[in-house]
């Protein structure tokens, strides 16, 4: 995150549980990240962060489709080179 941080985006990260198995408190299937850049062109992008050899679940799939009939980029990264890859692509 870091890395986005210092090319200006502001990275926010999806809560993952609550304390003492209370309820979830985002739905199922919403990406880890939410990035987006304060320049006033209202640039917002989702990142699902996976290990690799892992996939996203059917719940992140619709999650993701949803987001993407809205009009949003939303992206499934399983190293940091393919995170700043699309970071320069949403920069241009």
């Amino acid at each position: 995150m870091t890395q986005l941080e210092l090319r200006g985006w502001t990275v926010q990260e999806s809560l993952k549980g609550s304390k003492h198995g209370g309820p979830i408190w985002y739905g199922k299937g919403w990406p880890d990240l939410q990035i987006y850049m304060e320049d006033g062109r209202r640039r917002i992008w989702f990142a699902e962060l996976k290990q690799p050899g892992n996939t996203p679940t059917d719940d992140q799939l619709a999650c993701h489709a949803r987001l993407r009939r809205s009009g949003f980029r939303v992206i499934v990264a399983y190293t940091l080179d393919v995170l700043l890859a699309v970071e320069q692509e949403e920069r241009a």
